[in-house]
């Protein structure tokens, strides 16, 4: 009974860690429903948008989830199932979930601003403008590998006999004959995603301009996803890579200038309609295949434990692992979700709970689910033939999402009878809605940040002053008065002439178009395994950092944060040993062939992040030393302890 029994933990972990541990936080932390949050302050239409919480919990779940909670576990498997099982579900509840949930509170209360612009006021403008490069690159290296992997989804075919259909079919478009007869499952995954594209401004309009209830936007969301599937069944568009990738750079390029309600916000809610029927089939595959099969796994499955092989193909078991399973974990790309988008929606500070906290228990689950279908649906040898090909001596490209949907496909054979087809195109279809979402959100942030650099360069005013609402948490601690203070000594000079160069360059059409262009250029350097170490090395160093950052903010308002600190600790030792070791797998050269070797962007990007990383630490130790100033001490009353 593994498969159930690994279900039924999965649960009982994540519901004991969201009911009490987040109370824990909230109770520690001072969640106060008194107070104003940014979008209901501000409410300015583009960014700032009061939006019911299943609503923000839809988009802000699409956006974070993205292919990581897919992905990673996929590709970590090579170590064995047990690692992966662990890593998801204690680092989940009480690394991941705690660093969504500080983050998305910490930007809420700083008036809705990024985790950078609260560096700024902790830290100075030094920190500030470095954490900002950083941020802008661990951006590009995300979008750029969500891009590669959205491509790879749109043009995926799959050899008929794979999933074997019968030569009169009719559902599934082939090309070709004979042995060589490809289904074209990803081009129904293309139409789907142009569909409701096309329809979510609808969507939109619906919700937030005539506030038509969230549950008839739903009824219709659900009949737009299944036309969409329906659509792509008869008309799948069929593209090259190269062709998607600036299909998808010219349509994210638009959608991160426009209102969030256009397509952000309305395309996440009605995506994310297909993600919790998918995740909820998925769940339901997996039991029913659990009791048809006395819940032993089949023969020649992926090994609990495989170090061996895992070593091969990623490295070793520490850091490897924990980098390569990032998302479904915990993720700095969610901090960014967090203080970008998410926090400028949210109406009370109970859904930032509910938002921040839960949104990734559910990541978390999906990422078990993920695992689980994995071990029913392929052996060890098909598994390693798709995402790992070079342990088993092929030649053929990595192809983690193959991977998955042929172990969904097979999932629902075994569990309704189904054709292999039938679940395969399902798990394509989840996964590309997922990518699109985050490609959709982390261009936008991108956006947001280059726009915070320039004002911070050229003195131009921001959107919100971040001050907070005025009034005295659960704590006893004031809310405002710092920030208060710090607003109005960065104010801008009116008597300053303002520069038209700055005025041009915070525009966010001009930022929209530099955060595509630097996705493009990552995205051509490097294949799917190759950018995906990275990326989520970069990505797990930004968690350590905001980890440490909110554990900074909590403490200078004499909360106790051991509990953050552990996290940044384990999560700081774990990225730079990985950087490290990248830093070898990456460097130029040539092999004894006489071939070219290495990556020269990404070795470089390797530097940049190890250089920037070693300035914010020793940034945050030095205001960590330095302790709290007097007037951060009258108004926090006694240092806390560790």
């Amino acid at each position: 009974m593994i498969i159930l029994l690994i279900l039924a933990v999965t649960v009982a972990v994540m519901g004991l860690g969201g009911l009490f541990f987040s109370r824990f936080l909230s109770r520690q932390w001072g969640e106060n429903a008194a107070l104003r949050t940014p979008a209901v302050r501000v409410n300015d239409g583009r960014d700032y948008v009061p939006t019911p919480t299943p609503v923000v919990f839809a988009h802000h779940f699409a956006s974070i989830a993205g292919a990581g909670p897919i992905i990673g576990p996929v590709i970590a498997l090579c170590y064995g199932w047990l690692p992966a099982l662990l890593w998801i579900l204690f680092g989940g509840v009480f690394v991941g979930a705690l660093h969504d949930y500080l983050a998305t509170f910490m930007s809420t209360r700083s008036g809705g601003q990024s985790v950078a612009t609260v560096a700024r006021r902790l830290l100075g403008g030094g920190p500030f403008v470095v954490l900002m490069l950083f941020l802008v690159l661990v951006l590009a290296l995300v979008c750029a590998t969500f891009l590669n992997l959205s491509a790879t989804a749109l043009v995926s075919m799959v050899p008929s006999g794979r999933l074997g259909l019968a030569g009169s079919q009719t559902w599934f478009r082939v090309v070709g004959e004979g042995a060589g007869a490809q289904v074209v499952i990803g081009g129904i995954a293309s139409t789907s995603v142009i569909v409701i594209t096309v329809l979510a401004p609808l969507v939109g309009w619906l919700y937030i301009k005539k506030h038509v209830a969230v549950w008839k936007c739903s009824v219709l969301s659900l009949v737009i996803c299944a036309v969409s599937i329906l659509m792509g069944l008869y008309w799948p568009v069929i593209l090259s890579t190269n062709a998607w990738k600036l299909a998808l750079s010219v349509y994210v390029l638009g959608a991160a200038g426009v209102p969030v309600w256009m397509f952000l916000q309305s395309r996440d809610f009605i995506n994310v309609h297909i993600l919790y029927v998918g995740m909820t089939v998925l769940m339901v595959a997996l039991v029913v295949a659990g009791i048809r099969t006395g819940g032993a796994l089949p023969a020649e499955a992926i090994q609990p434990l495989d170090v061996a092989a895992g070593t091969r193909a990623m490295g070793f078991l520490w850091p490897g692992l924990f980098i390569t399973i990032a998302c479904g974990a915990v993720s700095g790309f969610h901090s960014l979700c967090a203080g970008g988008t998410t926090c400028k929606q949210l109406t009370t500070e109970a859904a930032v709970r509910r938002v921040g906290y839960w949104a990734m228990l559910l990541e978390s689950l999906l990422a078990v689910c993920v695992v689980v279908v994995v071990l029913v649906g392929t052996t060890r040898a098909g598994y390693l033939g798709d995402v790992h090909p070079l342990l088993v001596g092929s030649a053929s490209a990595a192809n983690p999402i193959l991977g998955f949907a042929m172990a969904v496909g097979n999932a629902g054979a075994m569990a309704f009878s189904v054709p292999v087809a039938v679940g395969a195109l399902a798990g394509m279809v989840m996964l590309e809605g997922f990518l699109v979402t985050t490609l959709d959100t982390a261009v936008r942030l991108m956006r947001y940040l280059l726009e915070e650099v320039w004002r911070t360069l050229f003195h131009l005013p921001a959107m919100d002053d971040g001050v907070t609402e005025e009034g005295v948490g659960t704590d006893g601690l004031s809310t405002s008065l710092e920030l208060a203070e710090t607003s109005r000594s960065e104010a801008m000079d009116p008597a300053r002439p303002v520069s038209p160069l700055g005025r041009f360059l915070a525009h966010y059409w001009v930022n929209s178009g530099l955060a595509v262009g630097l996705m493009l250029w990552f995205a051509m350097s490097g294949g799917i395994l190759a950018l995906w170490g990275i990326f989520a090395t970069a990505n797990q160093l930004l968690a350590a950092f905001v980890l440490g950052l909110g554990a900074l903010w909590l403490y200078r308002r004499g909360k106790r944060v051991w509990y953050v600190v552990a996290a940044a600790a384990f999560m700081l030792v774990t990225t730079v040993a990985s950087l490290v070791l990248l830093l070898g797998k990456f460097l130029p050269g040539v092999d004894a062939a006489g071939a070219a070797r290495g990556n020269p962007t990404l070795f470089g990007a390797d530097l940049v992040l190890l250089g920037l990383s070693l300035y914010l630490l020793l940034a945050g130790i030095r205001e960590a030393v330095r302790g709290r100033s007097p007037a951060a001490g009258r108004r926090g009353g006694a240092r806390p302890g560790i």
